[in-house]
């Protein structure tokens, strides 16, 4: 082990003691007794600035369609994985589409259904989509309090088979379908917005004359064909929606991952001001950190948390709705991708073997056989869904030159403050004020050994009285601190907060 690997669990230890007070200082004791310098990070909180209401239904995730060629994975008897959904959000949302979806047939179907051409980078059999799969997500839907957006094939150009499958999936799910989405990622086969729209307007025709509720464009990239969507189809449909990777899996790495992307976010921006205009929702339907099924060592490591804490926050930050979170299974990923899985292990342990059977950017790992047991960025995402349903606050960041990022809202009385430090090498101090004096409440951490750490996550959520985070208190000027170690993240929870 090297001494900032020692360096760094002295300091989360220390830092667990010492949650919040002035009397921190400035020192940080490395492994053999002597001091360094902390970088001096501020924070400044506008409580009458006020900025966005997060969504109640911030937190999603997305499956591919193949995962209900199994219906026990999605299905009220999978007690494990729905507790998983049940924990993370109350009122989230499952989108189910993915490559696989413009690759599938409805087995009730009885017209006549045209041989599909497979592409490269794509799936190389259809997807047999029968009844008994939607009657157990309906089930699983219930067990979860969870809802639904799916997706109905495009490329296959038969609007008749469509309008029977979304049929099928309003009357057997119910309210739990909030809509309907036609084709996944026409960008990548269509060869501009004007061809996709008129590929697109027959099966938007017979799906809303059957009055189910729809939403798109579902596009992998480009912002513009939401833009020009949104002036076209906003009076015909529920939501807004695109897709977000930072880059193909061979070019990721930790470094890249928290990095961040500002020009995705000012992409966000466009789209946000096409929404509003609107008066549409925009959400992001599938995202992950990047395509092609993730990287091993970045996707599936305590990097992805900070990562996926922070994203979900700055979506949030800027009024989107909704995250939907790519995964599931190696082999319906990979069958996605036009690949076969190798899900073969030696390992003796169930928590490795659940790994082993599970795409690398997955939140949650395992499957039906082996049971399920969250990643790391199931962790990040608690903390973020932490902010559903609270107003967002303005506030001034100096981060005295540390990778930090700081989020603050309100909800009611309450007060969350998410200070993230996704800095490798830097321990920073964070001075804040503008909290309004005599507050008192909790102070959370989000951590791990290390960045790269795929298991030792700990999250002080409350949930568990073990660990439920320590008592903070503000001064009577509204001022505390909190020293927050490198490769960490913390989030304060201030009771009144008036």
């Amino acid at each position: 082990m090297s001494t900032f690997d020692l360096t760094r669990r002295q300091l989360l230890k220390a830092a667990a003691w010492l949650p919040l007070a002035s009397a921190c200082g400035r020192l940080a004791f490395a492994s053999d007794g002597s001091a360094t310098k902390l970088a001096q990070a501020s924070l400044v909180v506008h409580p009458d600035r006020l900025g966005r209401t997060v969504s109640d239904s911030l937190t999603g995730f997305s499956y591919e369609t193949q995962q209900l060629e199994n219906p026990a994975f999605f299905s009220a008897d999978n007690h494990a994985l729905a507790r998983l959904f049940r924990e993370l959000s109350p009122r989230g949302v499952l989108r189910i589409g993915g490559n696989s979806s413009d690759y599938t047939v409805w087995t009730a179907y009885r017209g006549e259904v045209p041989a599909q051409r497979t592409h490269k980078g794509g799936p190389q059999r259809p997807v047999m989509l029968k009844p008994e799969a939607l009657h157990a997500l309906a089930g699983f839907l219930r067990a979860t309090g969870w809802k639904l957006v799916f997706g109905v094939n495009l490329k296959i150009g038969v609007p008749a088979m469509a309008v029977e499958l979304a049929q099928a999936v309003r009357q057997i799910v119910g309210d739990d379908l909030i809509a309907i989405q036609i084709g996944n990622e026409a960008n990548n086969y269509e060869a501009d917005y004007a061809a996709f729209d008129q590929a697109w307007s027959p099966y938007a025709k017979v799906i809303r004359d059957a009055g189910i509720p729809i939403a798109g464009p579902d596009t992998g990239a480009n912002t513009d064909w939401v833009i020009e969507y949104a002036k076209r189809h906003g009076e015909e449909n529920i939501f807004l929606s695109r897709h977000y990777y930072k880059e193909a899996a061979p070019r990721g790495s930790i470094a890249d991952l928290l990095a961040g992307d500002a020009g995705f976010y000012t992409e966000v921006e466009q789209a946000m001001q096409a929404a509003d205009a609107s008066h549409l929702p925009f959400r992001l339907t599938e995202a992950n950190s990047y395509y092609l099924g993730g990287r091993d060592g970045v996707s599936n490591v305590f990097a992805s948390a900070l990562w996926g804490a922070d994203f979900m926050l700055a979506m949030a930050q800027r009024g989107v709705a909704g995250i939907h979170f790519h995964g599931g299974t190696l082999d319906s990923i990979e069958a996605s991708l036009g690949r076969t899985a190798d899900a073969s292990t030696t390992a003796t342990d169930q928590a490795a073997r659940r790994d082993s059977v599970t795409s690398r950017y997955s939140a949650i790992a395992g499957d039906v056989a082996f049971g399920f047991q969250p990643r790391p960025l199931y962790y990040g995402m608690q903390l973020a869904q932490s902010f559903a349903g609270a107003q967002m606050l303005n506030a001034d960041l100096d981060t005295a030159g540390a990778d930090l990022t700081a989020y603050v809202a309100r909800r009611g009385h309450a007060l969350l403050v998410a200070l993230i430090n996704k800095d490798a090498g830097r321990d920073v101090a964070v001075s804040l004020s503008g909290l309004r004096g005599g507050g008192k409440g909790r102070l959370m951490r989000l951590s791990a050994p290390a960045l790269d750490s795929h298991n030792g996550v700990v999250f002080e959520n409350g949930t568990d009285p073990a660990q439920a985070g320590r008592s903070v208190t503000v001064d009577a000027h509204g001022r505390c601190s909190v020293v927050l170690p490198r490769g960490s993240a913390a989030l304060m929870h201030l009771d009144r907060f008036v």
